[in-house]
């Protein structure tokens, strides 16, 4: 689905009863017309949910009896997709590379039009088509999982190799759950789960344009951005993990600029 134009927007009635600003009212419009009349929401989570569902149904069996080292496979591979996560959204979904434009335009000039710091949350189910991937994205991570597991499965054991495919599939699932708890107005249960808590605020703060295109990459564990010092919390990997809502470590502006803008002085050309 091609972004609806955002340029020359008028202001609205609706927009100054809503809160939402008139781009950002006028853009959702736009958007909701491309929809197929036909989509469902409910449909397309469930599409996802049962695809990984199957895949870990079909795995898990193949796995008996694992030896401690071959457990070591799940949180290797943890850290080794939330790497993956924060390096496809900053070096992929927030820049225009040759051969992946299509996720450049789905992420950085409809996601993030569609949802501003100010106005983060979806209105219903039909806002899904804009909040989780298409259900074909996890065929394809599913099958660069399945390279891995081959090569392990040659290398060492099929028990390593299948829990590559679980643990793969179940950071996905993970994924698309943690990024709709970001995107749901009522918070009154996601506000008290850790590490939900933590995730929202931190991709909340993400939509924020002013450091969208260099901070928060993660979306289910700040891990890599507090590696790769891409956050825009001041605190260690703990305080990282289970911060929650608490703002009090969250940088300056100036200091989450890139080197360049930050030597600029503040309005500068």
């Amino acid at each position: 689905m091609a972004a609806p134009n955002s340029e020359a927007i008028a202001p609205d009635d609706a927009a100054q009863e809503s809160g939402i600003s008139p781009r950002t009212l006028a853009f959702r419009e736009a958007y909701r017309t491309q929809i197929a009349p036909a989509y469902s929401g409910l449909i397309h989570v469930a599409l996802i949910y049962l695809i990984g569902g199957a895949m870990l149904w079909y795995a898990i069996p193949h796995i008996h009896a694992p030896s401690l080292a071959e457990w070591g496979v799940v949180p290797v591979v943890i850290l080794l997709c939330n790497v993956f996560e924060w390096f496809l959204h900053a070096q992929v979904m927030h820049k225009p590379r040759p051969g992946f434009m299509g996720i450049y335009k789905r992420h950085t000039l409809a996601h993030h039009q569609f949802f501003t710091q100010s106005v983060p949350f979806h209105e219903s189910t039909r806002d899904y088509r804009i909040v989780f991937f298409p259900p074909y994205a996890l065929i394809t991570f599913i099958a660069m999982s399945a390279i891995g597991a081959f090569v392990l499965d040659h290398l060492w054991s099929s028990n390593a190799a299948w829990l590559l495919m679980c643990t793969t599939t179940g950071m996905y699932l993970n994924y698309e759950f943690f990024h709709w708890c970001c995107h749901v107005e009522d918070d009154r249960i996601v506000r008290h789960l850790p590490f939900v808590n933590t995730i929202r605020r931190h991709h909340i703060a993400h939509h924020d344009t002013s450091i969208m295109m260099h901070r928060n990459m993660n979306l289910t564990y700040p891990i890599a951005d507090w590696l790769f010092g891409t956050s825009d919390l001041d605190r260690g990997l703990l305080g990282h993990l289970f911060n929650g809502y608490d703002t009090r470590f969250v940088k300056p502006k100036q200091a989450m600029m890139p080197p360049r803008e930050a030597s600029q002085p503040h309005g500068a050309d």
